[in-house]
């Protein structure tokens, strides 16, 4: 049996809860998961608001670790989207999860590493029409893969509606608010499918992000 340490986290750009930008607070947060693989959402290349920074190389210079990074968004210059940092081998690649609409692209990220089949995703909001056909699509790229399979990420959903992956025998664990504003919850989440299980899960106290990240122990029977 190997066991592995997972992660996933918002940064919001680096953007704490004091409204200031800090990406060295940011890797510091990261770097306390002490995750072997961690999927982010939300950074920031080369964008004037987070001051120009290619914040994927940068946060691969803090924690040590590659930062495979894809844009979602591209401004100018500039871009916005997800990565996945990692230590040891990783194959991966991006895909674009379906848009309705002129709502924001949003997209996955999709291989293996750490002896997983790995999904790491960012999922529109419930406010878009979006939403459902996303986690429908996570699902089904899921079902592509060669067993182990973890899902990871900000999916913005409330439990009830990850009912095709728990279907399908993933187990998001137990419930946890990974997320402040207004109304406390969780919508960040690292589920398990068959052939691994979770042996704990829990955040890390932070104020770099709106978002606490969200750290697991998985075995790989």
């Amino acid at each position: 049996m190997t066991v592995v340490r997972l992660a996933t986290f918002n940064i919001r750009r680096g953007l704490g809860l004091d409204s200031a930008t800090n990406l060295e607070r940011t890797a510091k947060t990261i770097r306390a998961t002490g995750a072997q693989l961690i999927a982010m959402q939300e950074l920031d290349r080369r964008k004037w608001r987070s001051g120009m920074i290619d914040q994927p190389a940068k946060l691969a210079e803090l924690t040590g670790m590659k930062v495979h990074f894809w844009p979602t968004v591209r401004r100018w210059l500039g871009g916005y989207g997800i990565a996945l940092a990692v230590r040891g081998r990783a194959e991966m690649e991006f895909r674009a999860l379906p848009s309705a609409g002129r709502e924001e692209p949003r997209g996955a990220i999709v291989g293996r590493a750490a002896g997983l089949g790995i999904i790491a995703a960012h999922v529109a909001t419930q406010r878009g029409r979006s939403h459902l056909r996303q986690l429908e699509a996570i699902a089904s790229m899921a079902a592509e893969l060669e067993a182990p399979v973890v899902v990871l990420g900000d999916l913005n959903a409330p439990r009830r509606e990850l009912d095709g992956l728990r279907a399908a025998g993933f187990d998001p664990g137990p419930e946890i608010v990974t997320f402040g504003g207004r109304r406390p919850r969780q919508i960040d989440y690292i589920l398990v499918g068959p052939g691994a299980r979770l042996v704990r899960v829990w955040t890390v106290p932070s104020e770099a992000s709106d978002h606490l990240p969200l750290v697991a122990d998985v075995a790989i029977d």
